[in-house]
């Protein structure tokens, strides 16, 4: 983890979440993706992964996309295999 994403984690433990059901690793990737796809992050998620278009992530939307990566996964709880 580096060190934005170790600060993002921080704040975001202060959110009360509670998971409402488990879903699978590829679930998780498509949920992670559209979400992403929402701020113009070009994403695609499916049982391998997370695709991202273009170049990747820019810097300045990698704290993003940790939030949305942990957001999701404290909701549906992260599967073993993401």
């Amino acid at each position: 983890m580096i060190e934005s994403d170790a600060a993002v984690a921080r704040t975001l433990s202060t959110i009360p979440v509670r998971a409402s059901r488990r879903m699978t690793a590829t679930e998780y990737h498509v949920r992670v993706a559209e979400v992403l796809n929402f701020f113009d992050i070009e994403a695609v998620g499916d049982e391998t992964g997370i695709r991202y278009g273009g170049e990747g992530v820019e810097l300045e939307d990698q704290p993003l996309e940790a939030v949305v990566r942990i957001l999701v996964g404290k909701r549906f709880g992260i599967p073993e295999a993401t």
